[in-house]
C-alpha cells in the first residue's frame, strides 16, 4: 500500500477506534442488549467506506479495522469486564474482513460513454 493510502487508512482507523473506545464503551456499560451493536456497526461502516473511498483500495478497510481494533483493546486499561473489550475488538476485525471481501468481489461499475 502506498504511503498516502496507508496514512488515510490509519487516519480513519484511528477515528473509528476513538469512537469505539469512547462511545462504544459507554454503550456497553449501559448493558442494553443490542444497543451498542445497533449504533456502532453503522459508525464502523462509515469509517470503513471513508477509508476505501479515499484510497480506492479494498485492503484499506482491513487496515482501518486493524487500527480500530488495537485502539479498542485499550479498554483493558479501564475497569470492567474484559469481555466488553474482546468481543467488540473481534467484531471490528470481522467487520473489516467482511467489508474488504465484499469490496474485492464487487463488480466494476459500468462506465458511461460521454
Amino acid at each position: 500500500m502506498e504511503k498516502k493510502n496507508r496514512g488515510r487508512s490509519l487516519y480513519w482507523g484511528a477515528a473509528w477506534g476513538l469512537a469505539e473506545s469512547t462511545l462504544g464503551f459507554v454503550l456497553h456499560v449501559l448493558r442494553v442488549p443490542g444497543l451498542a451493536g445497533m449504533l456502532m456497526i453503522p459508525i464502523g461502516a462509515f469509517f470503513i467506506f471513508r477509508a476505501y473511498r479515499e484510497t480506492d483500495r479494498p485492503e484499506a478497510a482491513l487496515a482501518a479495522a486493524a487500527v480500530a481494533a488495537v485502539l479498542k483493546l485499550s479498554g483493558f486499561l479501564l475497569p470492567g469486564d474484559p469481555v466488553m473489550t474482546l468481543r467488540p475488538a473481534a467484531a471490528i476485525l470481522g467487520e473489516g474482513l467482511i467489508a474488504a471481501a465484499l469490496l474485492v468481489l464487487r463488480p466494476e461499475p459500468a462506465r458511461r460513454k460521454a
